[in-house]
């Protein structure tokens, strides 16, 4: 747990900070107060999610891949196009604040629903609220056959993710998040594992012009090995945003491959040292279908 002293105590600052306005009135309409907008691009980060929601009566579907490994035979497989893992995701603003979706990804053929709502919205003016929290929410089911030759129970197949992503943006070119965020399996290697563990994703979004940006993430880890001995890495991406009228392209690389939060976050084997990096993209397109 000692990773995670560090951010926690930078977040215990942000929420304190946010504790001078009195919550009761953060919720009150004022004309002198604005909300602040746009704190990241997407719904997404790169694997991590942001506080932003698509927005009442809006549709979004986003589509990603993740490549083949540097380390896998990288040129016989065309550039990991051959093995390449998919995601595709549909979700829609049921409010301004109120998200909910599906989705379902070809690693471990894993079929997730989740939502998103937002809790406290950052502001500015007369009271200003310094950060914004949403909370996240996703159940995600494994399809995928099991090799261990045991007649696993659907329960086995559940995995849950639970997290309050906490953000903040800075200026006009920076924002900032920490998610603190809970993983559990119903299945554990063995008895002697926790079926829950604590995670931190931190990640950061930097303006380079008006339709690019950087970015990155990273996730601590509360539990890395297992008595089976298998053994996880802290998962970490960098990329770039780049924004062409109603899509957001997302290009990046990273040293996960799984794209459904349980098991990018808690279950990484990958390691960049060894060649374990991954090219991938996300590209998100959206629809108004209620005005």
């Amino acid at each position: 747990m000692k990773p995670l002293l560090v951010p926690l105590l930078f977040l215990y600052s942000l929420v304190a900070q946010a504790q001078e306005s009195d919550l009761f009135d953060v919720f009150e309409e004022d004309t002198q107060r604005e909300v602040v907008y746009a704190t990241f691009k997407g719904t997404q980060l790169i694997n991590a999610s942001t506080n932003e929601t698509p927005g009442e009566g809006v549709l979004q579907f986003m589509m990603a891949h993740r490549f083949g490994s540097f380390n896998d035979d990288y040129l016989y497989n065309f550039f990991g196009l051959d093995n390449a893992q998919v995601r595709m995701q549909l979700d829609y603003g049921v409010t301004d604040r109120l998200n909910i979706g599906i989705g379902r990804s070809s690693f471990l053929k894993v079929a997730d629903g989740f939502v998103k709502y937002q809790l406290l919205q950052q502001q500015q003016g007369t009271r200003t609220v310094p950060i914004s929290i949403t909370l996240h929410s996703s159940t995600n089911y494994r399809n995928a056959r099991y090799t261990d030759g045991i007649d696993h129970g659907m329960s086995d197949r559940f995995s849950y993710m639970h997290q309050a992503i906490i953000a903040r943006k800075w200026n006009r070119k920076l924002s900032t998040l920490v998610s603190p965020s809970v993983v559990h399996f119903n299945l554990v290697p063995t008895a002697q594992d926790p079926n829950t563990t604590a995670h931190i994703s931190l990640g950061a979004r930097y303006k380079i012009s008006n339709r690019m940006a950087l970015t990155g993430e990273s996730t601590l880890l509360s539990n890395r090995e297992f008595s089976s001995g298998e053994r996880y890495t802290t998962p970490f991406a960098l990329g770039v945003d780049i924004e062409t009228g109603g899509h957001v392209f997302q290009l990046h690389i990273s040293n996960t491959r799984a794209m459904n939060g349980p098991y990018w976050m808690a279950r990484n084997p990958y390691s960049a040292s060894n060649g374990g990096l991954f090219l991938g993209f996300n590209i998100s397109r959206v629809f108004t279908v209620k005005e």
